[in-house]
């Protein structure tokens, strides 16, 4: 009697019901290990915490530690309904390369005990991608069965049809044959594949840098192109390799209009032409121009590193229309015991006056005088855009050549009163300006900084010295 009284007393409804709307943002503030603890309490626990658990995948390879790739494909592919939740993958590492001249990278592998080779096998048929065409020295069952994470990514990317981020890091990129021609099946769809459309992918980051050098895993353009043909990636962060072999897609190729905002590092110059005309609605473009000890960028007959600034200035006719914001930065990766070149400019970006939507423009003061030459260092009038409302001028590249004399502060002093002085003339109507500067005054003395400073406020320029 006691008892069915006491049970009479007891609310019906558990505190998980309790919580009500309340319930999602609480859950969303644990950890993943709280989340799959909470899953074990009961069916409703499980079946509200396996949408967050399985929602974002965040593995980083480390030499002692390898992702639980094998587990995870495993357990979606027995329950196909746990890989509808997968929203992000974040696949990251590079403790397995290296990044010195000559040193060869071996493809790492990892065991695939955890792994039901029958069944991967068989989930990879089933895409109806022929996977034996590529021109492989091992067919693609063998690698998996060696634990390639070629074989490994595609299959689980192969799976997922709601992701909305990816991001690839140098080691899951080493490799990319079958990962490729994945890609190259779901965009061009010129068969009756199997697979994710992609529709909900919008933020896209590869880094290939891994992939140097002319060997058998240096990076193609057969490798980048795919990428830009998604069609619903809107945010595109790619970093190359150099250098780069480029062919030509041959069979007709699909268009993005979403693709607005563009990060682009390490692409020479000669192929950020080949890429920009991929991209017809770009609005945002970032491009880091980089160079490295021992990539060969010169020409034949000298021994220069060459900077083809007419090369940038054609590449950006193909977004004319659309651009609203570019921001050009350089970067010199030198070793010491390197025998240097000098840094030859040519040409110059006087093209970019034909951007009429370009309000943002950040740009170092090599690529915008077109050379080195302090003494020469001027701003023409056909190369500011009409439409400009925000300039920033930084020293990108410029101490990163030491043996540059004529670059020393009161030559660039001197070279940027005169720019400004000219930039003035011909851009009246320009009213804000800055003048970032990272390295190139951090030998500077108090008294130059101090004239600078005078100069910039002069010319109505905020004048900010940066460590980053």
């Amino acid at each position: 009697m006691a008892s069915q009284i006491l049970r009479q007393r007891l609310p019906n409804d558990s505190l998980w019901d309790l919580l009500g709307d309340m319930l999602m943002p609480v859950l969303e503030l644990l950890s993943p290990r709280e989340l799959h603890l909470l899953s074990l309490v009961s069916k409703a626990s499980r079946a509200t915490c396996e949408p967050l658990l399985y929602s974002s995948i965040e593995w980083t390879w480390l030499e002692d530690r390898p992702p639980p790739i094998t587990a995870f494909i495993r357990t979606i592919l027995r329950r196909p309904e746990l890989a509808a939740h997968v929203r992000s993958v974040s696949l990251l590492g590079d403790s397995f390369i290296s990044y010195h001249e000559g040193r060869a990278t071996i493809p790492p592998r990892i065991d695939i005990a955890a792994l039901d080779y029958e069944e991967a096998v068989k989930a990879m048929e089933l895409t109806k991608v022929d996977f034996a065409l590529l021109p492989m020295r091992l067919s693609w069952k063998d690698q998996m069965s060696q634990g390639a994470m070629d074989t490994l990514t595609t299959l689980l990317l192969s799976q997922l049809h709601h992701v909305t981020n990816l991001v690839l890091g140098p080691i899951f990129t080493f490799e990319t044959g079958l990962l490729r021609q994945l890609f190259y099946a779901a965009v061009f769809r010129q068969a009756d594949y199997e697979l994710p459309t992609y529709q909900h992918l919008r933020v896209l980051r590869l880094n290939f840098g891994a992939k140097r050098g002319r060997t058998i895993y240096s990076l193609r353009s057969t490798d980048l192109q795919p990428w830009f043909y998604l069609p619903a990636v809107q945010e595109f962060s790619l970093v190359s390799s150099m250098p780069i072999s480029w062919d030509e897609i041959t069979i007709q190729t699909p268009t993005s209009s979403l693709l607005t905002i563009l990060h682009l590092t390490a692409v020479e110059p000669k192929h950020l032409g080949q890429l920009l005309s991929m991209t017809p609605a770009l609005k945002k473009l970032r491009y880091n121009w980089y160079y490295r000890s021992g990539v060969h960028l010169g020409r034949p007959e000298e021994g220069s590193v060459w900077v083809n600034l007419d090369d940038i200035g054609l590449a950006l006719v193909y977004v004319r229309e659309t651009l609203e914001e570019l921001v050009i930065t350089g970067k010199c990766s030198l070793e010491e015991d390197y025998e240097y070149d000098f840094l030859d400019f040519e040409g110059t970006l006087s093209r970019i006056v034909d951007l009429d939507c370009l309000k943002i423009l950040q740009i170092p003061l090599p690529f915008m005088s077109g050379n080195f030459d302090a003494r020469g260092a001027i701003a023409e009038e056909d190369m500011i855009p009409r439409n400009l409302e925000c300039l920033t001028i930084t020293d990108d590249v410029l101490l990163e050549w030491p043996w540059k004399p004529e670059w020393e502060d009161t030559a660039v002093s001197s070279a940027l009163e005169r720019w400004l002085r000219n930039l003035k003339r011909v851009k009246t109507e320009l009213v804000l300006h800055t003048l970032v500067l990272k390295e190139v005054v951090k030998d500077w003395s108090p008294v130059m900084k101090e004239e600078l400073s005078q100069i910039c406020h002069y010319y109505g320029l905020d004048f900010r010295v940066t460590e980053f």
